[in-house]
């Protein structure tokens, strides 16, 4: 166990003493979006990835669902984001639960209910993305936005976080450790939804030939074979 220390941050709480902490503003700049006009064709015929929050199913963005035009990028409030960012839900319903969050491989153009985290040399995207990940609920407490009619995060609060700064080579064992573990979980997570879903099979099936007379009730035990 490394030797801790207090990090002065309620959402943080204790951090490794060898760790620095500051407000993400200063170790990473911000983009957001806009919707180019809807009446405007030219501006949706193109193949630019457009990302809204329907999107972020993800954890990592290769396209999405609607797509613009390079005269939309000049003519309307949207910008080009980079490969390698941090992209971000601000204003959505989910917020209510959770913060939808991902990395964009490819460069993307952000809705107006989007925000993107561009990091520098001393933090890596990944690390950002599982720390939003691992600490989401104690995030929204810090982040949301008091009085708002729509679920939403308060950019002044995003950036002035104090964030938590392992060295660089640490960061990188940190999230390719994650990648493995979870991995391994969501091969796990498949494999029991598999089951659940012929076992969802099976109780239908079973049900629709007991109430039709394809087996008769009164002279066998049915036994689903399963150990719990």
């Amino acid at each position: 166990m490394l030797p801790m220390r207090d990090s002065g941050v309620e959402w943080l709480g204790e951090v490794p003493e060898h760790w620095e902490q500051r407000k993400l503003k200063f170790v990473a700049h911000f983009s957001g979006g806009g919707t180019p006009s809807t009446t405007n064709d030219d501006y949706w015929s193109g193949n630019i990835p457009w990302v809204s929050p329907k999107d972020m199913k993800t954890s990592l963005i290769v396209d999405t669902e609607d797509h613009i035009s390079e005269k939309a990028i000049v003519e309307s409030a949207v910008n080009l984001v980079d490969p390698g960012s941090v992209l971000l839900v601000v204003r959505s319903g989910i917020l209510k639960h959770s913060i939808p969050v991902a990395i964009n491989a490819i460069p993307v153009t952000l809705n107006q209910d989007m925000k993107a985290i561009i990091p520098n040399s001393d933090l890596l995207p990944m690390y950002i993305l599982y720390v939003v990940t691992g600490c989401q609920d104690r995030l929204l407490l810090e982040w949301r936005k008091s009085g708002a009619t729509v679920e939403s995060l308060e950019f002044e609060y995003i950036v002035n976080t104090q964030w938590p700064l392992p060295p660089i080579a640490e960061q990188q064992a940190i999230f390719e450790h994650l990648d493995q573990e979870t991995s391994q979980l969501d091969r796990l997570v498949a494999t029991i939804r598999t089951q659940v879903e012929r076992l969802r099979v099976y109780r239908q099936a079973l049900i629709s030939a007991a109430v039709t007379g394809k087996i008769d009730v009164r002279d066998i035990d049915i036994h689903l074979g399963l150990e719990v």
